[in-house]
């Protein structure tokens, strides 16, 4: 889910982790859990609908800083090398996140899977992974402009069925015989529209450029988020014909969610990385989440197939359709059966399998790169 742990942005020192993100994506994992088995006994929206995705993709943005390796700086005669590295790197993890989620798209869960989204994000910004504040805020404000101008164009194409597609090789055929609705579904128009999405990310990795680790920085974060919050959220309710629903993939929710994302990145690391007896607290109480945010991969992948195989057997659900009391049980067990495994794994000093996995193939395939694109010391 994201490209590594994490760990404060201060150029040319030693990483921190720091346990503030740790929640925050914990929080994420444990809000798209809540989103898929919460009982709906209306169509109203919950607040869990589309804010935990956006909440992770700011992450995201923040962890791909991880693989923007400081030690360009100290050995330039390599820069070459090592920035090409760290985007093979990036570009093996997005392709295996995209395979996963294809595959997951097939099992009978009803769940808008996004990982093959977040690999998509993650190809797309290949070419920014080294660009600095600036560009990144150009890039990412030029995108939300347009973003409205670029889906009004995807209106003459025939609509995509995203859940018609029921495996890869179906996914695939429907490539090749509808190309343009496909991808405009994959870019612009469908749950995790990737090109839109990009603001996301690039946000992320502002922040982790940004000095994680001041005081500052975190106030700024969550007095800024909290401004584009209310901003985005704000239009929505006060401007005719704006919408700042989930999934409406406007700029109001992008904004909005965003910003809020934005503002609980900065709090967490308020309350859990600034020291003290009232942050030694806050990191014992909220253990369970930060161990959650620690395997994120792992836990989202293993929800969608408990509730797979729940579907399987007993013929409880799909995600969306648990009513209650099923609905509860399901969110009670999904969520202490993720705390239990991730407090064991952490525990054992082991990092969850998928990002363990995940990560060594990155290696491998960067390492292989810039082996044959070395250059002498």
């Amino acid at each position: 889910m994201t490209a590594g742990g994490a760990t404060a942005g201060v150029p040319g020192a030693r990483p921190l982790r720091l346990v503030g993100v740790d929640a925050a994506r914990g929080l994420a994992i444990v809000g798209m859990i809540a989103a898929h088995v919460i009982p709906r006994t209306t169509d109203a929206e919950l607040v869990v609908d589309g804010r935990p995705s956006i909440l992770f993709a700011v992450l995201a943005g923040l962890s791909l800083g991880l693989l923007a390796p400081t030690r360009a700086a100290e050995h330039p005669e390599r820069t070459g090398v090592i920035r090409g590295r760290a985007r093979a790197s990036l570009g093996v993890r997005a392709l295996l996140l995209m395979l996963l989620g294809l595959w997951l798209w097939t099992l009978p869960t009803n769940i808008a899977i996004i990982l093959d989204a977040y690999g998509l994000m993650f190809l797309l910004m290949v070419p920014l992974l080294f660009a600095n504040r600036t560009v990144l805020a150009i890039v990412g404000a030029a995108l939300l402009a347009i973003g409205p101008l670029l889906v009004s164009l995807t209106d003459s194409l025939p609509p995509y069925v995203l859940y018609s597609a029921t495996s890869p090789v179906d996914r695939a055929l429907d490539l090749a015989q509808n190309p343009a609705s496909v991808l405009a579904d994959a870019f612009l128009t469908g749950y995790y529209p990737a090109l839109l999405w990009v603001p996301l990310l690039c946000a992320g990795l502002i922040a982790q450029r940004s000095d994680l680790s001041s005081t500052l920085t975190r106030l700024v974060m969550v007095t800024a988020g909290l401004t584009a919050a209310l901003a985005g959220y704000g239009a929505g309710l006060l401007i005719p014909g704006v919408s700042a629903e989930a999934h409406s993939v406007t700029p109001a929710e992008l904004v909005g969610s965003g910003g809020l994302a934005v503002a609980i990145i900065g709090a967490a690391l308020l309350l859990l990385d600034t020291g003290g007896r009232v942050a030694a607290l806050a990191r014992v109480a909220l253990a369970p989440l930060t161990a959650i945010g620690r395997m994120p991969l792992t836990i989202y992948t293993l929800h969608v197939l408990v509730i797979a195989l729940v579907v399987g057997v007993a013929g409880i659900g799909p995600a969306g359709a648990y009513e209650s009391p099923a609905g509860w049980w399901m969110l009670g067990v999904l969520l202490v059966g993720s705390a239990a495994l991730a407090l064991i794994a952490e525990r054992l000093g082991r990092r969850g399998p998928l990002e363990y996995a995940l990560a060594q193939v990155g290696m491998l395939v960067a390492g292989s790169a810039a082996r044959r694109a070395s250059v002498p010391d």
